[in-house]
């Protein structure tokens, strides 16, 4: 079970991490993966994107509603009253992906090993590209105060990304048609 914790030097009240990492969903040799971020948010070649699987968003959304603020909270971005971040416009990109192009970000695991269809990142890649983010590889649903355990996360650069093309459109039309 996760506890409130104050930080003492930002104010803020975060929940621990479980003590132990919750297993990852295996996956395919090829998928379409997602990268949700604010609409002026813009990649170079070398950039490494925190994305996760289209069908598992898909089901996340399904679950939970076609709410914007709802999924960012999902994916830890936002927490529980929402805020102004979750007012923004933000858009989706999906790729298609080889499991080998990714990586997972996997704190404390042996890197290029294989953990369930994806290699385990190397070290300057697994650092936290967000706050909410886990070591363990997966957001933290950040809605309520406990927090849940959000959706598998994984590593990809935008030149390795958009090799095979991709499709960008407003999160909100994801949503409907999720």
């Amino acid at each position: 079970m996760m506890t409130a914790l104050l930080s003492a030097s930002s104010g803020v009240v975060r929940a621990e991490e479980p003590a132990a990492c919750e297993a990852p969903i295996a996956v395919p040799g090829a998928f379409q993966v997602a990268w949700i971020s604010p609409v002026n948010k813009r990649a170079r070649n070398r950039s490494q994107l925190q994305v996760v699987r289209v069908g598992d968003l898909r089901a996340w959304v399904n679950q939970n509603g076609a709410d914007q603020s709802r999924l960012l909270q999902g994916m830890g971005y936002v927490g529980p009253v929402g805020g102004r971040k979750a007012k923004k416009d933000w858009k989706v990109t999906i790729f298609d992906v080889q499991s080998e192009q990714l990586c997972r970000p996997v704190a404390d695991a042996e890197a290029g090993a294989d953990l369930l269809g994806a290699p385990v990142c190397s070290d300057d890649i697994t650092r936290r590209l967000d706050r909410w983010e886990t070591d363990c590889g997966y957001t933290l649903d950040r809605a309520e105060e406990d927090w849940a355990r959000g959706l598998d996360t994984f590593r990809i650069s935008w030149e390795q990304a958009a090799s095979q093309g991709f499709c960008v459109m407003p999160l909100d039309r994801f949503l409907d048609g999720a």
